[in-house]
């Protein structure tokens, strides 16, 4: 029997606003189709995203002078994130401008604080990657052993990486800690230091 003879007056049509005619498939005599595949999404109505509200819901508010916890990811380098006009940004960043209005692209906002996850507006200042380098060795977190000799450990592999990973300076970073900067490339990439994971610590970087 020619099925698709049998039921050749009846036609199914997208109600997406497409009106492209739906291929007959045996089920649709018993289920009658009403979009193509893929179309039903473009009748969806989506609620626009509210960042500011989202960004609450995930904030662990407390006193002025307290840490604000961030309760919502985590990236790998232990930093709080959220969506904001479908990229992802720094938790942190977007409260400095919330709170502050614009930040300009090339300025970093760095905690007074060391906490990673804090978004507290009172624990949070501007500054470039030199000033953010120069706050972390204020408060004696910067590596001092003796240039290109002396060999640094675990915890400062760790800070290596991350800073990094923030798109610091390879040649500046590699000054901070008395290296060379091939080998805060070989650190980064993990040619050297294989062992060491590449874990949030608890101290503040």
């Amino acid at each position: 029997m020619d099925i698709e003879g049998e039921f050749s007056l009846e036609k199914f049509f997208c109600q997406c606003g497409c009106n492209k005619e739906i291929p007959f498939k045996k089920h649709h005599k018993k289920y009658p189709p009403k979009f193509l595949k893929g179309h039903s999404n473009r009748t969806r109505v989506r609620k626009d995203y509210d960042t500011e509200s989202a960004f609450w819901k995930r904030v662990e508010k407390g006193d002025d002078n307290e840490c604000w916890e961030w309760k919502g990811y985590i990236t790998p380098n232990g930093y709080g994130q959220l969506k904001e006009k479908q990229k992802n940004v720094y938790a942190h960043r977007f409260s400095y401008q919330l709170h502050y209005g614009n930040l300009p692209k090339d300025k970093l906002v760095c905690h007074k604080c060391d906490n990673r996850k804090c978004v507290n507006p009172n624990h949070l200042f501007i500054g470039t990657q030199l000033d953010n380098m120069h706050d972390m060795i204020a408060k004696g977190r910067r590596y001092t052993g003796k240039p290109w000799t002396t060999k640094i450990d675990e915890e400062q592999v760790r800070m290596i990486r991350v800073l990094c990973d923030e798109g610091f300076d390879k040649g500046k970073v590699a000054e901070v800690f008395g290296l060379k900067r091939c080998t805060v490339v070989n650190i980064e990439a993990r040619r050297i230091w294989k062992e060491v994971n590449h874990a949030r610590q608890e101290n503040g970087y």
